[in-house]
């Protein structure tokens, strides 16, 4: 199965890059954003097939991102995993009404991160396929 095309979303440099070098050898094809409004312009260059996304960013916050993507027919199949430091049950809720699919939460388990990142990935290259 060929490798996706992950967007990781952080306006802290330091946590992009431990997603990065957590997912690098995996093989993904990885670009970041440090700004929800970055994101969103990357989303409409890209066909990303996963997107990482922290919830708390100035500006736009990753709820606020999550639900542009949802609203708009092109984007609103690519899944969405929140990344966050909040393990409240009320932000891991709202995650998921936002239209996120999962939630890791910083700092990351390697493994879990890698899971997560490739099980999505393949998901979503299969619904690519189904649906051509």
């Amino acid at each position: 199965m060929s490798k996706g095309k992950i967007l990781i979303v952080d306006d802290v440099p330091k946590n992009i890059q431990m997603a990065m070098n957590i997912l690098k050898n995996e093989g993904h094809h990885m670009f970041y954003a440090q700004s929800g409004q970055r994101a969103l312009e990357l989303v409409s260059q890209n066909d990303f097939d996963l997107i990482l996304l922290d919830i708390m960013m100035p500006g736009m916050n990753g709820y606020e991102v999550c639900k542009v993507l949802k609203s708009n027919e092109n984007t609103n199949n690519i899944p969405v995993i929140f990344l966050s430091g909040k393990d409240a049950t009320t932000d891991i809720e709202e995650a998921y009404e936002s239209g996120g699919v999962d939630y890791v939460i910083k700092p990351f388990i390697s493994i879990e991160l890698i899971t997560k990142a490739n099980t999505y990935v393949k998901l979503k290259k299969l619904e690519d396929k189904i649906g051509e």
